[in-house]
């Protein structure tokens, strides 16, 4: 892929800077950052290289600049440079100097912003991995929308994602969802049942009992002894509420590469094969653990148990993986499903875990630290919970769920692209305000209409010029040099900046800043339309501003389709 401008004329600098450091042995050697200057007069471009350069060779920082002004092979769209004030380096370019990106927007079209790496970094991106005991609610839909537009955005990076769903499909949880389908089948017969408070409530408890009695029937059930019947309603209860969370997932554009059994690391041998393998590294000992920490516990008696030495590796406290009657703590399990990625090749994982999961990362990290040298892996992003209101009144309750709003119920009523959307509109560490009302309307607050709008307002032009018998021309044998307007140009430099942004999103692990990127380039987008008539002026002016339309609906799309949400032509 050809550089852009920006990145040509940093190259050129770049260059002009190597030059000057050769033989200077230093490891502190400045990178050529430009930015754009606050005043129309100061230029397109800055760069303040100078300054740090001065320091390193003992020069004036001014004549810096003027050496590296000499020595600077810019590309042809740069018109000219000067100095200003201490060092700064001020760069304008031709008029229209930077349209072409314009055809190149066109000629690489859902490519334009990506990055084609065939040897680039493998990551485990696990997400969502809720536990299969019920339907997904709403805070797990934005982890789920989170995990897929990060995954979307670092493969258009040039890293490889392996997109992965770990399954609790282990422990106490399993037992006790078990329980709660065996009493609704037992109720299902005509039996008076007493429910515990600890029993699953919802209507999606009943459903499952339901399926699974019309694949067999209750006397099946009745006749097992009461752990044999446990393990296989729990087997088949899982098995349901996973179909209905793939399911949920589905209607919200998400696939996953993998769904990975935590119960099959029990059956493997592989959680007990880890612990011998820290205890024959002396990294277990038996012990015991002080109370609780900010917890003011009555009567503490601590046990012994087997602790791994988690705070050698930089945990606040070792860890048991053991519990009293000897089996496997959930810790003991959750290290061994990493060790089990690093052992399939994923030297990088990042996971995105509850908000409430925070006080459990350094203990992974410590873990996998002791196991594998890797230092701070899994990375972890921490997503706040979603707080959903209507039309500003929070509620909560949901029959189908019992306890919560489904996920599912909030994609029926306002829409796949809504919910996709307005997740990535606030940074993941900051708590969501999600109004179903605000999120079906039809104006300019509602984000996704807003910025939908602009990619089907710029078709409707294209399908007007059309149909008065306007010949779009081909890229190439447009003169975008005559898009000079202020607001042709704030377009424009947005349009430049778009592989720019996806960079910084993708480093930072920050997709939410698509989501406004997209909305200020509507913006500036209906900006533009709103000052500069496109059809019934000169030919060429036409022809121009009707490409940059386009290049702006390529952008719009391209963007939209990283967040997983449609672009559509018409509304």
């Amino acid at each position: 892929m050809q550089p852009s401008l920006k990145e040509q004329i940093c190259q050129a600098l770049q260059q002009a800077v190597d030059s000057l450091m050769a033989g200077i042995d230093t490891n502190k050697a400045p990178t050529v950052v430009l930015t754009r200057p606050k005043q129309k007069e100061h230029g397109d471009y800055a760069v303040n290289i100078a300054m740090p350069l001065a320091g390193l060779l003992k020069q004036n920082p001014r004549q810096v600049a003027e050496t590296i002004l000499a020595k600077v092979q810019f590309p042809d769209a740069v018109e000219g440079a000067d100095i200003a004030g201490p060092g700064f380096i001020n760069i304008k370019l031709k008029a229209g100097g930077e349209t072409d990106i314009l055809k190149d927007i066109l000629s690489q079209g859902l490519t334009y912003g990506c990055i084609d790496n065939q040897n680039g970094e493998a990551v485990n991106l696990e997400f969502v991995s809720a536990n299969p005991t019920g339907p997904m609610h709403v805070g797990h839909g934005r982890g789920a929308v989170v995990g897929d537009s990060l995954a979307n955005l670092l493969n258009a990076r040039g890293y490889k994602v392996h997109k992965e769903y770990y399954i609790n499909d282990a422990g106490n949880q399993i037992g006790v969802l078990a329980n709660s389908v065996w009493l609704r089948m037992q109720e299902l017969q005509g039996l008076n049942i007493t429910f515990p408070d600890s029993a699953y409530p919802g209507d999606y408890i009943i459903d499952i009992a339901k399926e699974i009695l019309g694949k067999q029937d209750y006397t099946h059930f009745e006749n097992m002894d009461e752990d044999t019947r446990l393990k296989n309603i729990g087997a088949l209860s899982v098995d349901a509420n996973m179909a209905m969370i793939r399911q949920d997932l589905k209607e919200i554009g998400i696939e996953f590469d993998q769904y990975f059994s935590e119960k099959t690391l029990h059956e493997s041998g592989k959680v007990n094969q880890l612990i011998e393998k820290l205890e024959a590294d002396d990294l277990i000992y038996t012990g015991t653990l002080p109370p609780p920490k900010g917890k003011e516990v009555e009567n503490y008696n601590p046990v012994e148990q087997r602790l791994f030495r988690t705070t050698d590796f930089g945990d606040d406290v070792d860890r048991p993986l053991q519990k009293q009657d000897g089996t496997a703590t959930y810790f003991a399990a959750d290290i061994a499903y990493h060790t089990d990625k690093f052992e399939r090749g994923f030297k990088h994982m990042i996971d995105i875990w509850g908000a409430d999961h925070g006080g459990y990362i350094t203990r992974v990290q410590a873990a996998m630290k002791a196991l594998t040298g890797l230092e701070k892996q899994p990375e972890v992003l921490l997503v706040q919970m979603v707080n959903l209101t209507r039309d500003g009144v929070p509620f909560k309750m949901s029959k189908r769920a019992g306890t919560f709003v489904t996920l599912s119920e909030v994609v029926e009523e306002v829409g796949k692209d809504a919910v996709r959307f307005n997740f990535m509109t606030r940074r993941i560490e900051s708590q969501f305000d999600f109004d179903l009302e605000a999120a079906k309307a039809k104006d300019a607050e509602n984000p996704v209409y807003y910025v939908q709008y602009a990619h089907a307002r710029i078709h409707a032009v294209l399908r007007k010029a059309k149909e008065e018998g306007v010949n779009i021309a081909d890229a190439k044998d447009v003169d975008s040099s005559l898009l000079v307007s202020d607001e042709a140009k704030k377009l424009i430099q947005m349009l430049l900046s778009y592989p720019e942004m996806l960079d910084t999103a993708a480093s930072r692990r920050e997709p939410y800043r698509i989501a406004t990127f997209i909305m200020q380039l509507a913006a500036a987008f209906h900006s533009f339309y709103h000052h500069n008539r496109v059809l019934g002026v000169e030919e060429e002016l036409m022809q121009a501003r009707l490409l940059l339309l386009q290049a702006t609906a390529q952008v719009i799309k391209n963007a939209l389709g990283l967040l997983g949400v449609d672009a559509p032509e018409s509304m």
